[in-house]
C-alpha cells in the first residue's frame, strides 16, 4: 500500500514513517521541511494550497495526516487555527478527488478542551471517552475539534474510512528517563490534560493499525497510555483535583482516566510503553 505521511519530517512523522516502512508500506513523506535523515521519498508541499495538496496525494492509497502547527504557544491564534483547518480541508478534499479510501488524521486530547483552557474545567465524568462533549476554547484546540467535524462531513459524502486519533502529549525514552529522575507528586501539575501521555512508538503503531483496520465512515479514538504521569495513585489525585466528578468505571493504582477501550475494539491497539518501566 502506498501511504502519504504529511508532516513526515516532524517528531511523530519520523516514528510513523519508520513504522510503516518497516511493515512493508510504500511511504512518501510530504512536508515543508526535508527530513534530517531521508529514508523514504520526500515531496515538499504547503498543504494550505489545494493544488499542492492534490499533487502531494497523487498515487496514494492512504494518507496519515500529521502536518499541523502542534500547539497554540508559538504562533498567533488565527494562524494556528487557519493553518490547521485549511490544510486538513485540503487533504480531505484532495483525498476525495483522488478516491483515496483510508485516512488517519492526527487529532488531539485538546479536541475536547484540555491543556489550554483558561482555567481548570472539571469533566462531566471520568474516565473520559469519545462521547464526552468538547470544552475547547483556544485556537489550537478548536482547530482539532473542527477538524473532527470536517472529517464527519467528508465521510457522509462517499464510502471512506477516516480515523481521527486523539493523540496525547508525545513522549520519548529520554523524556521518560527525566520523569523517572524527577517524578510528579503534585496532582495539580498537568491536571488540565488529565495526567495523560503517549510514547511515540505507541503513537506510530496506532497509526499503522488504523490503516489495517476496516470500517465505514469516521471514527474518533483516544490514543493514550494506560497509566498517568503521576507517581501517586490516581484515586488520590482525583480526590484532590476532581473530587466531585463521578466515576463511570473503577480506577485502580495508577490507571489513566482516559479510556482506550475504543482503540482496542476498533484497532486492536493497546498502549505498550510506560514511563514507569525503563
Amino acid at each position: 500500500m502506498r501511504v502519504v505521511v504529511t508532516g513526515g519530517s516532524g517528531l511523530a512523522g519520523r516514528w510513523v514513517r519508520r513504522e510503516l516502512a518497516s511493515h512493508g508500506y510504500e511511504v512518501v513523506n510530504v512536508d515543508l521541511v526535508p527530513p534530517q535523515r531521508p529514508d523514504v521519498p520526500f515531496k515538499r508541499a504547503d498543504l494550505r494550497d489545494y493544488g499542492q495538496a492534490l499533487n502531494s496525494l497523487a498515487g496514494a492509497e492512504a494518507v496519515v495526516h500529521l502536518a499541523a502547527i502542534p500547539g497554540p504557544r508559538n504562533h498567533p491564534p488565527h494562524e494556528v487555527f487557519s493553518t490547521n483547518v485549511l490544510s486538513l480541508w485540503n487533504v480531505l478534499q484532495a483525498a476525495e478527488a483522488l478516491d483515496v479510501g483510508k485516512l488517519v488524521l492526527a487529532s488531539s486530547i485538546n479536541a475536547i478542551g484540555a491543556s489550554f483552557t483558561h482555567t481548570l474545567v472539571p469533566p462531566l465524568y471520568l474516565p473520559l471517552d469519545e462521547e464526552h462533549p468538547t470544552r475547547a476554547e483556544d485556537g489550537y484546540s478548536l482547530s482539532k475539534w473542527v477538524g473532527e467535524q470536517l472529517a464527519d462531513g467528508f465521510a457522509r459524502k462517499r464510502p471512506v474510512q477516516i480515523a481521527s486519533l486523539r493523540l496525547h502529549g508525545l513522549w520519548s525514552d529520554e523524556r521518560f528517563e527525566g520523569l523517572r529522575k524527577h517524578p510528579i507528586t503534585d496532582p495539580t501539575v498537568r491536571a488540565k490534560n488529565f495526567w495523560g501521555y503517549l510514547h511515540l512508538a505507541d503513537c506510530a503503531r496506532a497509526c499503522r493499525l488504523a490503516l489495517e483496520a476496516a470500517w465505514h465512515g469516521h471514527e474518533v479514538i483516544f490514543i493514550n497510555a494506560r497509566d498517568t504521569l503521576l507517581s501517586i495513585p490516581t484515586q488520590e489525585a482525583l480526590a484532590r483535583v476532581y473530587p466531585d466528578v463521578p466515576l463511570r468505571s473503577q480506577v485502580v493504582g495508577f490507571d489513566a482516566v482516559i479510556s482506550t477501550a475504543k482503540g482496542k475494539r476498533l484497532l486492536n491497539w493497546e498502549p505498550l510503553r510506560s514511563w514507569r518501566v525503563a
